[in-house]
């Protein structure tokens, strides 16, 4: 009966999947997908126990991917308990720790559900069925008739997909051709079932033309991927700091911007930042090491000998054809991802595909699957024999399942809260949004990005509420409380995760917006802003953020010499050499400020707004300075963002805040563990 149960399981969540969204979290797709599989695997796992105990051994299917898949859950297990930050995220955010240990959970619970011809045709039936439904609705939406069929439908998007990734399903689809092709071509006589596989593969085909020609046709659709070199230079990097274990799954955002070379600001997406690698293997390499990529390359290498033993045969068997069917789409993903970032439906299709190969190899008899029934018997004086394993297994199983189920459980609702909270903010709903913050950040108070939305929360509050003019005592204390609570959610975020720069940035911007609040606002800003160019050492954009600061406050020197860093570190930036120009000017240093400013003329775009306003500047320059310079004279556009005079304050006289509110600056952006936040009072 149990078996049974799972079985259903194991078809139900095959055909959902790939399928799967919900549009009552802030990330309506991986988000939702993961979880559905986390609760598969749980349910699975302990189905599996306590058929253990019932049947009074602990039954294992023993494989050719056993000991590949122990060896990944265990290098990313061990590389986020010695190296991630915030280990809480790696659990919950999709394709990290959390992904892992639920597929392998998935796995090993679901290759003995599969006993009978018939239900690995189900299990396989039900995967192409899933597909081939993502394809009609990939075909609806690129023709436009999903609008005809369900006017209502909210996704008007003619690239949507329920993976809410297009070149995803694409490559998926792809990869999916050579098994219904081995399939068709294997069918010894013309039945129903090749003329379903035939339909399914005109499907796959079609679906697919349809996304490639929007993807690789139209410029605008096309995804942004971060380049091979770069990711190269940063997994090299990234191994000098722990060459065995990485930097920790969840990481890759730390690795990009503390090691992507200065070459990358001469690339088109300079100003981008990528929090996954375009190449799977390089990323494991970068964030779990050199025994992470060893135990990926071990299954890489097993499902192509695998393959090769499984074509050599020579069995007539048609349980040979879904064995090696599914090891060529196997191996197709595993190629695949050199060139795309996985998605859960990439991983979990891999999995699935990786039982359908076990299952047929056991129904085969062959050598290299076969069933182990593991015990420890202990007899009692009476001389009955107790088993003791199966009870072992699950009571470990329950020691997983309960509080891991509790964890994701207030994870996934704070998550619901998180979406209502961005609703509200979007609908200018100012005490909801603070409320639904607060109450997404008592439901995970690990959760780094709670933390800075609740400062950027507070912030706008405060500056709405100061807006006002005479503040009676009340209000000024109100502001007070939020201003503080802004600068303590912005700091809490760093405490949490401090390796990530946007956490640090968020604070140092935070401080800088309070400059027209408090006194010494703009010390911390400049403390943060140093941390964060610690974090981000090639960022042009932090250094003139920093060097604005300096600016604001007569320091010009500092100002230029800051400008002058940003314009080294992308030679081809306007922006830097206006700024820099602003600042000669200020220091009244005309000739440096016009050749500064004859560098924003050579590099902006001629067709952007500001470009009238550079050459304005510059003929003002050269008549300061009695030059008489031939200037561009057509009609052009801009990037130009001047640096700013420190603003006169909004809270008069400014508020005094403690001192404990400054930033706790560290000399090194190693990683390190990650003290609970303190408890923030509503105001």
């Amino acid at each position: 009966m149990l078996q049974k149960i799972g079985f259903a399981i194991l078809i139900g969540t095959t055909f959902i999947l790939p399928l799967f969204f919900l549009p009552i979290t802030s990330e309506f797709y991986e988000y939702n997908k993961q979880y559905l599989l986390i609760i598969s695997s749980t349910v699975l796992l302990l189905i599996w126990a306590v058929s253990s105990v019932l049947e009074r051994k602990v039954r294992i299917i023993r494989n050719p991917f056993t000991l590949p898949l122990l060896a990944i859950v265990a290098s990313w297990i061990v590389s986020t308990i010695a190296q991630t930050p915030n280990r809480t995220e790696a659990l919950i955010d999709p394709g990290n720790t959390g992904t892992i240990v639920a597929l392998c959970i998935y796995f090993f619970s679901s290759v003995d559900l599969v006993r009978t011809k018939k239900q690995l045709d189900l299990l396989l039936n039900t995967t192409l069925a899933s597909f081939s439904l993502l394809s009609v609705l990939t075909i609806l939406w690129n023709t436009g008739l999903m609008g005809k069929i369900l006017p209502w439908a909210a996704f008007q998007n003619p690239l949507w997909s329920p993976s809410a990734n297009p070149l995803s399903t694409f490559t998926l689809l792809i990869v999916l051709l050579p098994l219904l092709a081995v399939f068709i071509v294997k069918q010894k006589e013309n039945s129903s079932k090749t003329l379903g596989l035939s339909i399914a593969a005109l499907l796959f085909i079609v679906a697919s033309g349809m996304i490639a020609y929007r993807v690789f046709r139209i410029p605008a659709n096309r995804p942004i991927f971060l380049p091979q070199s770069t990711s190269w230079s940063i997994a090299m990097e990234s191994l000098k700091i722990s060459p065995l274990l990485g930097t920790g799954p969840g990481t890759y955002l730390m690795d990009f911007t503390r090691f992507r070379p200065v070459s990358y600001n001469l690339t088109q997406n300079w100003a981008v930042r990528f929090t996954s690698s375009s190449n799977f293997y390089l990323q494991t390499l970068a964030t779990v090491g050199l025994l992470g990529l060893l135990a990926i390359s071990f299954l890489v290498i097993k499902v192509a000998s695998l393959l090769a033993k499984v074509a050599k045969s020579s069995s007539e068997s048609a349980l040979h054809i879904p064995a090696l069917s599914s090891l060529i789409s196997a191996l197709l993903i595993l190629v695949s991802m050199f060139f795309l970032p996985p998605t859960i439906t990439a991983y979990f299709l891999l999995f699935t595909l990786m039982i359908v190969t076990v299952a047929a190899l056991k129904l085969t008899g062959s050598s290299m699957v076969h069933e182990a029934n593991i015990d420890i018997v202990a007899a009692s004086e009476s001389g009955v024999r107790t088993p003791i394993l199966p009870w072992v297994f699950l009571v470990l199983s329950l020691a997983l399942a309960i509080p891991g189920s509790i964890v994701f459980a207030k994870a996934y609702y704070a998550e619901i809260l998180f979406q209502k909270a961005l609703t509200a903010a979007a609908q200018n709903q100012g005490k909801n949004t603070y409320d639904l913050i607060y109450s997404a950040i008592r439901a995970n108070n690990l959760k780094d990005s709670y933390r800075v939305a609740a400062s950027q929360t507070n912030l706008l509050l405060a500056n709405s509420a100061a807006s006002k003019k005479d503040l009676t005592a009340e209000e000024r204390n109100t502001i007070t409380q939020l201003v503080q609570q802004a600068i303590r959610e912005a700091k809490n975020a760093v405490t949490l995760n401090p390796t990530k720069v946007t956490n640090v940035e968020n604070l140092a911007g935070i401080y800088q917006n309070l400059l027209n609040f408090a006194q010494g606002a703009d010390e911390w800003s400049v403390a943060s802003y140093r941390q964060a160019v610690l974090l981000d050492p090639t960022n042009p954009n932090l250094r003139i953020s920093l060097g604005g600061i300096f600016y604001a406050r007569k320091n010009y020197d500092e100002a230029i010499r800051l400008f002058q860093q940003a314009a080294d570190l992308k030679p081809n930036y306007a922006n830097a050499y206006y700024n820099m120009s602003a600042a000669y000017k200020e220091k009244k240093d005309y000739q440096n400020a016009y050749l500064a400013m004859q560098n924003v003329v050579n590099l902006i775009d001629k067709t952007t707004p500001d470009f009238l306003k550079a050459q304005g500047e510059l003929e003002d320059l050269s008549k300061l300075i009695g030059a008489q310079t031939a200037v561009p004279s057509q009609p052009v556009k801009s990037e130009l963002e001047a640096p700013k005079a420190l603003p006169s304050p909004k809270v008069n006289p400014p508020l005094n805040l403690p001192s404990d509110l400054g930033p706790q600056v560290t000399t090194t952006p190693a990683p390190q563990a990650s003290p609970a936040p303190t408890a923030v009072p509503a105001p």
